[in-house]
């Protein structure tokens, strides 16, 4: 009978341990999945970004989609970036001047560094196509 009980006692606390285990699954924060954002280039309203800011975090990607007015690109300033990072700003700049329907993605590395970043489209930088990723 003792043995039984023991047994009894040792699967009772077996069980206990596994669904503390498994209850601790959901309650732990799961983390954040990368999310990506789109930019026009271009627009009815005139050679500009729309959104002219948008808000990310390391990791999102942004996706810049040629609307109207082509042909546009994405550079980066390298004077206006945390730090002055010329290799971020190389890095996350897309020189290739791109035409009607046509985009690009740019991944904002794990690392980068908060801040903002802004940009401009080269062929229409003069006429005020300018646009900025703040990342958190």
């Amino acid at each position: 009978m003792k043995s039984i009980s023991s047994a009894i006692r040792g699967l009772s606390l077996a069980f206990c341990a596994v669904m503390l285990l498994a209850s601790s699954f959901f309650w732990a924060a799961s983390p954040a999945a990368a999310e990506t954002y789109s930019v026009k280039m271009g627009t009815p309203k005139g050679l500009v970004f729309d959104p002219a800011v948008v808000t990310i975090k390391p990791g999102d990607t942004v996706k810049w989609e040629v609307g109207s007015l082509p042909p546009h690109n994405v550079v980066f300033d390298n004077t206006k970036v945390p730090d002055g990072n010329k290799e971020l700003a190389a890095k996350l700049s897309h020189k290739g001047l791109e035409g009607a329907g046509k985009s690009f993605e740019v991944v904002f590395p794990a690392d980068t560094p908060a801040g903002d970043y802004s940009y401009y489209c080269l062929p229409h930088r003069g006429a005020g196509m300018v646009g900025k990723v703040v990342v958190q």
